[in-house]
């Protein structure tokens, strides 16, 4: 099972992960960890879709592993939350819609571990976290997504190309800025970063990057693959 996997790897680092928040300034108001563990819908699906933001918007401080993989399990990728209309949650079911026929059925993950105060970490504490960064590509590899999608915008290239040990590379009619593939040997399949989708809806890019990742996905999946 998967999230035994996660399980096992979450405890194996439990003690690095509290470690960091101890020594991030103002932790006393940072939110998590943010551990995962993807529902059977994901588990199941035929094309599975990884979605990568920037932080949580708040969330649980319960101490144990178990606990916040429950609350994730609880959350259900936004089925469950206020604000599930909202633009992130929005482009989110769009993009699950365009790619595997289905919503609430991918994975969702987060460059931050931890929020604080419910919005982005201070420049100081990102740098301090980014050293839990090894996780990320530790549960990616462990989840085994089809496709990964970056929905962090530019400001965190350098710190994703980094860790993927990857190279930015363009789509046609897409400035990179607003939408690039990432060339990665630290993971399979496709992926992708474009902007946080709060931006792409304001300067009206939703509609041309979900049609953009689907035609190449599309196209990806249609090319006779090597034995």
């Amino acid at each position: 099972m998967t999230n035994q996997h996660l399980f096992d790897l979450y405890k194996q680092h439990e003690s690095k992960i509290l470690e960091i928040k101890s020594r991030c300034n103002n932790n006393d108001k940072l939110n998590g960890p943010f551990l995962i563990a993807p529902n059977d819908a994901y588990q199941q699906a035929v094309i599975k879709v990884a979605f990568i933001g920037q932080e949580t918007n708040g969330w649980s401080n319960k101490p144990l592993v178990s606990e916040q993989m429950t609350t994730y399990s609880n959350f259900n990728l936004g089925q469950n939350y206020k604000y599930r209309n909202g633009p992130f949650w929005s482009v989110i079911r769009k993009i699950e819609t365009a790619l595997t026929g289905s919503i609430f059925s991918s994975a969702w993950l987060n460059l931050n571990r931890y929020d604080q105060d419910n919005k982005a970490p201070s420049i100081g504490n990102q740098l301090i976290l980014s050293e839990l960064d090894f996780l990320l590509v530790e549960e990616l590899k462990l989840i085994a997504p089809d496709v990964v999608i970056f929905l962090s915008g530019p400001h965190y290239d350098q710190r994703i190309t980094s860790l993927l040990q990857g190279d930015k590379t363009p789509i046609d009619g897409f400035n990179q800025r607003k939408l690039c593939q990432i060339k990665s040997p630290a993971l399979t399949g496709m992926i992708f970063r474009t902007y946080h989708p709060n931006y792409l809806r304001r300067a009206r890019l939703e509609k041309d990057v979900i049609e953009a990742i689907s035609d190449a996905v599309s196209k990806y999946n249609q090319k006779p693959q090597s034995s």
